[in-house]
């Protein structure tokens, strides 16, 4: 299992915290995706995109980065203001193991917006039509060449990718399940970094 951050460079800040929360979660397996800041996007970089930010398109290309990155194992996505909860790689490997009773695509485990499931007792996964933003999730294995074949097919992206998710899923039958309770909290929804997309 690896482990993938995509981070914009300027934010300082956000790089030294979510390392400092690998390194404590005892996580060494990891890559820290730098290119396609805003800044430095070409013609090229923007020609599949339109109508939304260009903030939008460079985290956007972050995760494409991620996809062409990834190998034939199960991939850990966060984004760099992800605030991981206390015992996550024990709570991860349990939801893992619950998951995989299922035939899945996706596991979505990080908290947005307030966005819930109804659960009940002992029970951690929950089958989803949409996908719960991407401040955390799961890649099965060769999920990222499904998701890689799919941007090739697709003429324009014209929305972030938490909503380019929820459009994918239904119209590729992709099989996305969201976790209760989450496992990674957004940093720029709590207050503990300036949100930098929108």
């Amino acid at each position: 299992m690896k482990f993938f951050i995509t981070h914009y460079t300027p934010l300082i800040d956000r790089k030294e915290n979510i390392i400092k929360q690998l390194e404590k979660h005892g996580i060494a397996n990891y890559e820290i995706i730098e290119v396609y800041d805003r800044e430095k996007l070409n013609k090229i970089d923007l020609d599949k995109f339109s109508q939304i930010k260009l903030s939008e398109i460079s985290l956007f290309l972050k995760h494409i980065e991620v996809f062409n990155k990834c190998s034939d194992d199960i991939v850990v996505v966060f984004e760099d203001d992800a605030v991981l909860v206390d015992d996550f790689m024990d709570k991860l490997l349990q939801y893992l193991n619950e998951i995989n009773k299922y035939s899945w695509d996706i596991l979505f485990s990080g908290g947005c917006c307030d966005l819930h499931i109804n659960s009940v007792v002992n029970k951690h996964i929950y089958e989803s039509n949409g996908s719960r933003g991407t401040c955390m999730y799961v890649l099965n294995k060769g999920v990222s060449t499904k998701l890689k074949n799919i941007i090739e097919k697709e003429a324009q992206i014209i929305k972030p990718i938490d909503h380019w998710f929820n459009d994918m899923g239904k119209k590729y039958n992709l099989k996305y399940f969201w976790s209760e309770p989450e496992l990674v909290i957004q940093g720029s929804e709590i207050g503990l970094f300036k949100s930098v997309i929108r």
